[in-house]
């Protein structure tokens, strides 16, 4: 192994290893976001710290600056979505406050905050990962947040999502591509694949993990890549072994009686002299190859 073979392997278990980017974007989608951002942002901090102090605003901040990320970098994710965002910072509100109040112990009434959240929060299936900051802060808040008791779910934790959500909601509206919530985003449809969504949410199901995709997002893409592999045109490459191969194109299988497909083998190098290569399918008028056949002519 060369060198150069050998940086090349590395570099591909590197890579693997950290796992793909996020989806490229470009510079509008970065502007908007980080706008929205910025105005969400400012208005949860300042809702904050004139009902609970600044203490408490800086502290909250770190919860909502996650939520802000979900829903104005990923606003179509299943984890940004309404259910997920109200649902999952209530109910880690709830638990985080009971755990404060309930358990003396600073150290295990927070292991059993963020446990807790998570675990209400997939039983519940509102998974947001910010509910686990927002379940932290009500122990470890203080006494400004001990004080507010369970009025910390309505005012800053209800009060700050409903902001960023508003917000997200106003933000997104003027570009189809990008509305939030998802159920209001508009896609140019291209021709139907022959997967329905019932195929594809089936297939999602059986990976068994959380996938930060919805299942209207998923048929998007899925009728996006059909429409792509419609336009493809490049000859179709099929590896083949010691065999003969044959294909003739027929009415049944929806193709034009005016066609064939003709088969070349293509053998590459002396160690395909064995029945090892490609064959690549070209589809010709059959007014061309009954010509070819008469003159002997390959087609």
């Amino acid at each position: 192994m060369t060198q150069e073979s050998r940086v090349r392997c590395a570099l591909t278990l590197i890579q693997n290893f950290i796992g793909p980017g996020t989806t490229r974007i470009g510079w509008r989608e970065v502007v908007i976001a980080g706008i929205a951002a910025l105005i969400g942002i400012w208005a949860v901090y300042t809702l904050t710290s004139w009902v609970a102090g600044p203490w408490v605003a800086v502290l909250m901040v770190g919860s909502m600056g996650a939520a802000a990320v979900l829903l104005f970098a990923v606003p179509h994710g299943a984890l940004s979505q309404p259910w997920p965002v109200f649902g999952g910072q209530i109910v880690s509100a709830v638990v985080g406050v009971s755990a404060a109040m309930w358990i003396p112990d600073p150290a295990l009434a927070a292991g059993v905050a963020v446990g807790g959240a998570i675990a209400a929060m997939q039983l519940l299936r509102c998974v947001h990962p910010p509910g686990g900051a927002t379940a932290l802060i009500a122990v470890i808040g203080g006494a400004p947040v001990h004080e507010l008791g369970y009025l910390y779910l309505a005012a800053p934790v209800l009060a700050n999502t409903a902001i960023l959500f508003l917000v997200a909601v106003i933000a997104n509206y003027p570009f189809p591509w990008r509305r939030y919530p998802i159920g209001l985003a508009r896609w140019d449809e291209p021709p139907a694949p022959p997967l329905t969504s019932k195929h594809l949410q089936a297939a999602v199901r059986d990976l068994n993990v959380v996938v930060d995709i919805t299942p209207a997002e998923l048929d998007a893409i899925a009728r996006s890549a059909i429409a792509h592999a419609t336009q493809d045109t490049s000859p179709l490459q099929v590896p083949i072994g010691e065999r003969y191969v044959h294909a003739e194109a027929s009415e049944s299988a929806g193709e034009s009686a005016g066609e064939s497909v003709t088969i070349h083998k293509r053998f590459e190098g002396e160690e395909d002299s064995h029945g090892r290569g490609r064959i690549t399918l070209n589809v010709v008028p059959r007014s061309q190859a009954d010509s070819a056949e008469e003159t002997g002519r390959p087609t």
